[in-house]
């Protein structure tokens, strides 16, 4: 169970860093409903079967959303830090600017 969701946290944070919301959306869906199916199946009740693949849904909707902000930050970063590299700044003459 640990190995698995260890799994599912990597994949949703790896998610939240390179496809859209909607397609992640169907992608837990149907991993939930995979899910619950395999936990009906080993013979759980449908509330318990419910109940675990309620708490996988919400895990997997933070990891995503753990992984979008965590991209975005780090892309925030990069942007700046390249506009505000030395390399790029123009040589400063001395000369005070007209105006």
């Amino acid at each position: 169970m640990l190995k698995s969701t260890l799994i599912v946290v990597a994949v949703s944070v790896a998610a939240g860093a390179t496809i859209r919301a909607w397609a992640f959306a169907i992608f837990a869906f149907l991993l939930v409903a995979a899910w619950g199916a395999m936990i009906l199946l080993r013979g759980s009740s449908f509330a318990e079967a419910s109940v675990s693949c309620l708490q996988l849904l919400a895990l997997m909707e933070i990891c995503y959303l753990a992984g979008l902000f965590a991209f975005a930050l780090w892309a925030h970063i990069q942007k700046r830090r390249k506009r505000d590299s030395i390399a790029d700044r123009p040589h400063m003459t001395g000369k005070r600017p007209h105006g």
